[in-house]
């Protein structure tokens, strides 16, 4: 026969009488054991009931027979300031109720989760009421709501190969050999060939707080395809770009272009200098001081001599390019020059400037090299070629095997030097922001003299005028504290992305300038990184 009484609805545990008149316990600890013996062992004690049970008193007050009490299961709330995450926190039944998933989802319902309860995360954390002790607390992450997905922007796909990546693929042989004296045909297209194809952006895709609020996906950006000469935009597809004449196609950002092409076995005396308004295909050799001028891409599948090459697009040498040695102030007997891409199989004595990448495929040697972007020697997959000697005049990235000579021959390399030209505008932009401040104050002493002229009959149109002007200043100045910031991120940006990479060796008797820091090897380093950071040159392994 049980000595206890359970109340559903309050949850106690009372004795049925005292235990001074049942005598099953003669203490306070005997009565604590003897819960701990029963059903409701898990119930949470009341040790002050218990106590005054068994304390020496004269009070009238008949103690209470309540000793402890069974508490349900908990489950609180917490959402973060964004609404996109909610953690749960459950305290395990102390004899009471367990909770389940419907009365779980409920709670959540009433703080107003709606949408992103992850299932799951909940009956996980529903499952330590069984592996748990009993009054634990344990939380979990148990909603989530979605970040919204950004649309792709509009994408542009080559559908026919150019010039300049016929060079730089050989062709295959059997075996799975290449053949590099075999560079395929001179890519041409005729009219209505597929030149280029575009990808609308999407629209991305929406998410969602925890409440169910929507979070509008920002759309991709939007590029036109852009037809340049020799090309249109097909009559049933807008989103594809056909030929519109014979001739070489040119890879643009966001199109492209079919130039006239112009084809020589060589260049040499009998053909004299060429200047063309087009592209150029050489399937042999530039000779001895000619040269080639072109408004399109120069392609030579032989060697260049001691020539001159100038093109507003690519330039693409698939043997070398080779000058007459020279001393330290001697003109080169061989320059070449172009708006885009140039790629070469290796260089001797020769300047070469680019506003976009240089792409040596073995070796430069005693060369004048600059670029806008990226001078990579050697392939794209593992860099392995050689600078030796010579002057790197300019460029972002450089990435070479080898760096140097083990003669210790001087080689100058220099990153970032439109550093100067942003450092320039920089104090431009400064003086101005002066002449703007001594005009403002200009302004204010003249505003001061009209108010104390009260009786003056003009008054009131001398601070308009006054006022008109104060206004055309504080544009200006919002102009110019815009171009400061901007002209200061693209300093800090340049910096950031500039960078020497050596996958070999760099040998001593280099001397590196990165914007305006300067630093000189004289030892053998291994492969390492070489890059700008809080205002001085750092070298990583």
């Amino acid at each position: 026969m049980s000595v206890f009484s359970f109340d559903e609805q309050t949850g106690n545990v009372s004795l049925l009488e005292h235990p001074a008149v049942s005598g099953l316990a003669s203490t306070a600890t005997q009565l604590i054991e003897l819960i701990g013996q029963s059903e409701y062992c898990e119930c949470d004690i009341i040790a002050s009931n218990i106590g005054k049970l068994f304390a020496q008193t004269n009070t009238e007050a008949a103690p209470s027979l309540v000793i402890a009490k069974a508490i349900n299961a908990q489950l609180t709330i917490n959402i973060d300031e964004k609404n996109m995450l909610v953690e749960a926190s459950l305290v395990t039944a102390k004899g009471g109720k367990l909770l389940n998933m419907e009365q779980a989802i409920e709670v959540l319902t009433q703080a107003g989760v709606k949408k992103g309860i992850s299932s799951h995360a909940l009956e996980q954390l529903l499952a330590q009421q069984f592996e748990q002790p009993s009054g634990s607390l344990h939380t979990a992450e148990v909603a989530f709501g979605k970040t919204p997905k950004v649309g792709n922007d509009a994408k542009f796909v080559r559908l026919c190969c150019t010039a300049q990546d016929r060079i730089l693929s050989p062709q295959a042989k059997g075996g799975g050999k290449v053949d590099m004296r075999n560079l395929g045909d001179i890519i041409t297209v005729k009219p209505g060939n597929e030149l280029m194809r575009r990808i609308p952006a999407t629209l991305g895709v929406d998410g969602f707080t925890v409440f169910g609020d929507v979070l509008t996906a920002n759309p991709g950006k939007e590029h036109k395809l852009q037809p340049f000469d020799g090309t249109k935009i097909a009559p049933d597809n807008s989103n594809l770009l056909i030929a519109d004449c014979t001739g070489v196609p040119v890879a643009l950002s966001r199109g492209m272009r079919v130039d006239d092409v112009l084809c020589f076995h060589n260049i040499d005396p009998s053909t004299g200098h060429v200047e063309f308004d087009g592209s150029i295909i050489v399937s042999g050799d530039i000779k001895d001081g000619m040269r080639v001028t072109a408004t399109g891409d120069i392609t030579v599948l032989g060697f260049v001599e001691s020539a001159q090459l100038k093109s507003d697009s690519a330039i693409t040498i698939g043997k070398g390019a080779i000058g007459r040695k020279r001393e330290a102030d001697d003109p080169f007997t061989c320059s070449i020059f172009a708006k885009r891409t140039i790629a070469i199989g290796y260089t001797q004595y020769c300047d070469i400037k680019t506003q976009q990448n240089l792409l040596i495929e073995r070796q430069s040697l005693h060369c004048n090299l600059s670029a806008g972007n990226l001078i990579r020697v050697g392939k794209a997959s593992d860099s392995k070629g050689k600078i030796i000697g010579g002057h790197i005049l300019d460029a972002m990235r450089i990435e070479t095997g080898e760096l140097g000579a083990p003669a210790g021959t001087k080689t100058r390399v220099c990153i970032a030097q439109r550093w100067y030209e942003l450092k320039q505008k920089q104090a431009q932009i400064t003086d101005f922001e002066k002449v703007l401040i001594s005009k403002s104050i200009e302004l204010q002493q003249a505003r001061e003299r009209i108010n104390k002229r009260v009786g003056c009959s003009e008054h009131q149109q001398f601070l308009n005028k006054i006022k008109i002007n104060e206004e055309h200043l504080a544009k200006r100045s919002a102009s110019i504290s815009q171009q400061k910031q901007l002209i200061r991120k693209k300093m800090a940006q340049l910096l950031a992305l500039s960078h020497l990479k050596v996958n070999e060796l760099m040998h001593p008797g280099v001397e590196l300038k990165i914007a305006r820091e300067s630093i000189s090897f004289s030892r053998n380093y291994p492969a390492h990184l070489i890059t700008h950071s809080e205002g001085k040159i750092t070298q990583s392994f």
